[in-house]
């Protein structure tokens, strides 16, 4: 029987602990802020077209405030050698005595308990703390201490951490095969092409961060579509494209974005592959009416693919057990 292709969407859910490196988080307010009111929108888009969903959850925002966080801090903390991207650093400067907006910016177990209620929707793990797996750390151990905090604070919650998205897709062989001492089944790998291989790297040069951007909108570097394979104890799901947010400034982009895109999970249906579409919640935390709108128009292009392909929805979760059983 020919292979039957898949749609996989994995969400990078970290609100303030994913830019706290590159953002002010009073200039990021009304962003981090409107994640509450664009998750139940999306939640009621993935729900309309039956869409199967992985929300990669850094382990923090499993609290409800910051005191919470402080009083489940990880047996090994990692101690980057580059103090100004260690969260613990941070924390250590923060009052456990916070404002509620401030808390929403760091933990969000509110939204977790509204995506846990929704049918088909996957939680996962983004690492306890948004991980660095390519900053220097004082302790080896300490990855897997941050992993088996995040298994532990989960379970408490009632939810069993299946998959894991690596914090801006850095990831080395050594975190991956700590992987296998853990819950976790499948992660999200990189395209194989040299311009995402690598993931985020701290250093990415400006031609790289260019060539990313005009592939964006042009096909530059192919559909990224690809065969998941269950070789290894924990399985590779690859990352095809990420659906960048509207831009104002490249407003008149947006049709060749959604065409490229739409161009890539045409491939994967076609040809019994799979497409890995993903992006960050809080992407749509501004715009919310365009990035909607730009979402609705790929989900309803899935369902015109479902009945002419018969492609299938699935979490990373479902396509590691549809390939287990293959």
């Amino acid at each position: 029987m020919d292979r039957v292709g898949s749609f996989t969407i994995s969400l990078d859910f970290e609100l303030f602990w994913g830019v706290r490196g590159n953002r002010e988080l009073e200039s990021y307010r009304e962003t981090l802020l409107g994640v509450y009111s664009a998750i139940p929108k999306m939640l009621e888009l993935f729900e309309k077209y039956e869409i199967h969903v992985t929300w990669a959850t850094v382990g923090f925002l499993f609290h409800n405030d910051i005191k919470g966080i402080k009083s489940n801090y990880p047996s090994v903390l990692p101690r980057y050698k580059n103090p100004k991207v260690d969260p613990y650093l941070y924390l250590d400067e923060l009052s456990s005595d916070n404002s509620d907006n401030f808390n929403q910016m760091h933990c969000a177990f509110s939204l977790v308990e509204t995506i846990q209620k929704v049918e088909n929707q996957e939680i996962a793990s983004h690492t306890y703390s948004h991980f660095f797996t390519y900053e220097p750390v004082e302790s080896s151990e300490s990855f897997y201490s941050d992993m088996d905090k995040a298994e532990e604070v989960a379970l408490s919650r009632g939810i069993k951490l299946n998959s894991l998205v690596f914090p801006r897709n850095q990831q080395d062989r050594e975190s991956i095969k700590t992987l296998s001492k853990t819950s976790i089944k499948s992660y999200r790998g990189n395209p194989s092409h040299w311009a995402y291989s690598d993931g985020d790297k701290p250093t990415k040069s400006i031609f790289l961060r260019l060539f990313r951007l005009c592939d964006t909108y042009i096909n530059l570097s192919g559909y990224h579509t690809s065969i998941p394979n269950s070789s290894e104890e924990v399985m590779e799901l690859k990352a095809s494209m990420m659906l960048r947010p509207y831009l104002k400034k490249l407003a008149l982009l947006e049709n060749l974005k959604i065409y490229r895109i739409k161009k890539a999970m045409k491939h994967a249906a076609q040809k019994g592959q799979n497409f890995h579409l993903w992006w960050h919640p809080h992407n749509f935390g501004t715009n919310q009416e365009k990035n909607l709108k730009n979402l609705e128009e790929l989900l309803r292009y899935f369902q015109e693919l479902q009945l002419e392909y018969q492609m299938l929805s699935c979490t990373m979760d479902e396509v590691n057990r549809h390939v287990k059983k293959q």
